[in-house]
């Protein structure tokens, strides 16, 4: 078949006959579309009604018109059916064999006795398949075929296809851990970008939106504004907090790097150096070579065992730590420019039409250590920043100031380079988070609901921003309370059952009804008082767990740990969902270029999930390849 034409020729082998009179030819009915997503495996559709199916575990029944509902709604149904959870849970078999494992669970090769299934067996595989980025087909590879029959002879092995609709089970079981969306976007424009948020939050059902956390681009604010319109269309009351004027929250590890970006120019010709000759020792021909007359040098000139490692000049994190790692070896880069010629050659060769920058010499090691010694902070910022399984809105403020007392320091250095990295990094810094309107004051709202700092930390640091202006501190002071009493007004009308259940039965009830309609006017306006003037937690206890001591106080300040949840497990950075899909570009390869855009969703979704400690550690395990 091409394009809507249609063939008239039928071949011998063919058993149905087709009539025809004159010009006119019976029309053969064309057989019904099979359908392709795994969800069907858990459905039936209904013999009297096509737009209905019933669960193929508890029996319910939902609408499946495929323009009116899409397959995601079933998706959804099946994730909540406990009937189904209940089915998962019988497959796994009880037969148990003995077996020995190693490792730090059982250093001893005990012999344990682990039980066998054949779905277990089955998940494995696709789980392998997923995680190692493997075409479907690798199941039916011989090799493999006859590797598992010698290891587990009991274990059938799925064909292509039921791995194909076992990668879309896994997804379904998982889907609604993580990701809630990964979608194709036609072009860069806001409103394009913030068509796609909206759908998201209608697939998801998801009626209440309070911040989007995005990078610096000019489409995201676009992109923002639509999504807020959109939710004020929608006519719910508590959509959006405040007209969503606090929605749009700028990635703060994107401001960062920026700010680090632009003092890092003023030094860009000492990094260049640095970093070719950090090429030459690991990424250029004959790098095996190169590598192990490096580490020659450095055991002859007594550097620690370990070697350097290559940044990537858009992320300037990796910058320190390429810079760190070569300061450790300078005497062996050194030794290296006076032992071994290509090295020396290396540097006349001409790169972009020009001569390569480099060797380093010692004014740009020089400029190395002091960008060592001042920009750790700004490392440890975005470390704190970037983290993906820990609450970073409370300390985000606090950070901020941080930063700004750095640049404070750096900018009365007496040295002129140092001063004008400041300059240039100040620049940066006063255009995204000058604290009296630009920042986003949720933030500042956020560190105010630590129990540990409360008002009077929020004082403190605007005395160290503000150089102790008062009037500025004043200023800054009343309109973080004044939000914070704006949010409390708003959630107050959002949650109007947030009172006191009454389940007594006596006298008593009739007086006790009477008093807290009496005190209601006065609790809702000293909630907010009372919260900051009680005492506050130790300071010294970094361990306090805040979002528990809200669950726990919870019942003495009902309204404020509503607003507590939504500030504080909002994310302060991107640098987790961009973790997240910087596997894409693998995604499109010879093994995967004929995919689905739905399968291709469900594999990147579900090794994100598998791999989920790897990511959240990211920046952890490269320091510690760099130790060892």
């Amino acid at each position: 078949m091409s394009g809507h034409s249609r063939s008239n020729s039928i071949s011998d082998d063919d058993n149905q006959s087709v009539q025809m009179e004159g010009t006119h030819k019976a029309k053969r009915k064309r057989p019904a579309m099979k359908k392709r997503s795994a969800t069907w495996n858990h459905f039936t559709l209904l013999e009297d009604n096509p737009n209905k199916c019933k669960c193929n575990y508890c029996g319910r029944q939902y609408q499946c018109h495929l323009r009116r509902d899409g397959i995601t709604n079933m998706r959804n149904r099946i994730l909540a059916c406990l009937a189904y959870k209940t089915f998962r849970e019988q497959q796994e078999g009880s037969q148990q064999n003995l077996t020995t494992e190693g490792g730090e669970g059982n250093a001893s090769n005990m012999v344990l006795a682990k039980g066998w299934s054949q779905d277990a067996c089955r998940k494995t595989v696709t789980k392998m398949i997923i995680m190692g980025e493997l075409p479907l087909g690798f199941v039916d590879n011989k090799g493999f075929r006859h590797f598992c029959s010698v290891v587990i002879p009991q274990f059938v092995l799925p064909s292509r296809r039921t791995i194909g609709r076992d990668v879309m089970d896994l997804f379904l079981e998982e889907k609604t851990i993580r990701i809630i969306s990964f979608s194709v976007i036609e072009d860069h424009r806001g409103k394009t970008i913030g068509k796609r948020i909206v759908a998201c939050l209608q697939d998801w059902g998801i009626e209440r939106l309070f911040a989007i956390t995005v990078d610096n681009a000019s489409t995201n604010d676009v992109a923002v504004n639509y999504v807020t319109m959109q939710l004020l269309a929608w006519g719910n009351d508590d959509a959006i907090v405040l007209a969503g004027q606090y929605m749009h929250v700028c990635c703060c590890a994107h401001i960062l790097n920026l700010i680090v970006v632009s003092g890092l120019n003023e030094l860009h010709a000492s990094v260049v150096a640095i970093r070719n000759a950090v090429k030459y020792v690991r990424y250029v021909r004959s790098s095996t070579i190169r590598l192990q007359a490096f580490k020659q040098c450095a055991q002859q000139v007594k550097c620690p065992n370990g070697t350097v490692v290559l940044d990537c000049p858009t992320r300037w994190n990796s910058t320190y730590l390429m810079l760190m790692t070569a300061l450790t070896f300078q005497v062996a880069f050194d030794r290296m420019a006076e032992v071994d010629k290509p090295y020396e050659a290396y540097f006349l060769e001409k790169e972009n039409r020009a001569k390569r920058v480099g060797p380093p010499g010692p004014e740009d090691w020089e400029s190395a250590g002091r960008i060592v010694k001042f920009f750790k902070v700004f490392y440890d910022a975005t470390l704190l920043f970037s983290a993906s399984l820990s609450m970073t809105s409370n300390l985000c403020y606090d950070t901020i100031g941080l930063i700004e007392s750095s640049l404070t320091t750096l900018e009365a250095s007496k040295d002129p380079y140092v001063v004008a990295m400041a300059y240039h990094m100040r620049e940066k810094f006063d255009k995204y988070w000058e604290s009296s309107g630009k920042i986003n004051k949720m933030l500042i709202v956020a560190s105010i609901l630590d129990p540990r700092a409360k008002m009077d930390f929020g004082k403190h640091i605007f005395g160290i921003i503000f150089a102790n202006d008062g009037w500025k501190v004043e200023e800054m002071t009343k309109a973080v309370k004044d939000l914070l009493n704006e949010l409390y007004d708003a959630y107050s009308a959002m949650c109007p059952s947030l009172t006191p259940s009454m389940c007594i039965s006596r006298p008593f009830f009739g007086y006790a009804q009477k008093v807290f309609v009496q005190n209601e006017g006065k609790r809702i306006v000293s909630e907010v008082k009372r919260y900051l003037s009680d005492p506050v937690e130790d300071p010294s206890n970094l361990k306090l767990n805040v979002l528990l001591w809200w669950k726990v106080n919870g019942s003495k300040y009902p309204i404020l740990e509503k607003i507590a949840r939504g500030i504080l497990v909002v994310p302060v950075s991107t640098v987790a969902s961009e973790s997240t899909f910087s596997t894409g570009r693998r995604v499109i390869e010879e093994y995967r270029s004929s995919l689905t855009p739905c399968m291709i969703e469900a594999l990147i979704y579900t090794e994100n999930w598998l791999q989920a400690k790897l990511f959240a550690n990211l920046v952890y395990n490269l320091q510690k390849d760099i130790k060892e």
